[in-house]
């Protein structure tokens, strides 16, 4: 399984350098069809989101979330936004129980 890294050209550059494989995009129609791209992808174990794209999608990429058991998808700290990241309801959502 892989990561992968979805978000801005800036951020998918040291995502890179951390061995981690980016996909740079340049508007949010380009995000949303990486990430849909990715959820259909076997090879894909964890996707990491740009917050300043996901941010801007959040009811599509929250459907994605939903209907993905892998890869699961995380959103990190964008250039312009910070992540909001919920551990709690992100580990229920992998184990499939309630923390």
């Amino acid at each position: 399984m892989k990561i992968f890294f979805v978000g801005s050209p800036q951020l998918a550059d040291g995502y890179k350098i951390a061995g981690v494989d980016p996909i740079a995009v340049a508007t949010e129609d380009d995000f949303l069809q990486a990430l849909q791209s990715l959820a259909s992808n076997e090879e894909a174990g964890i996707v990491l989101m740009d917050s300043d794209y996901a941010s801007a999608v959040k009811g599509k990429v929250e459907k994605l979330k939903i209907r993905s058991k892998l890869p699961v998808f995380i959103e990190v700290p964008g250039r312009k936004t910070g992540a909001a990241v919920d551990l709690k309801a992100m580990i229920s959502r992998i184990m499939g129980v309630n923390v």
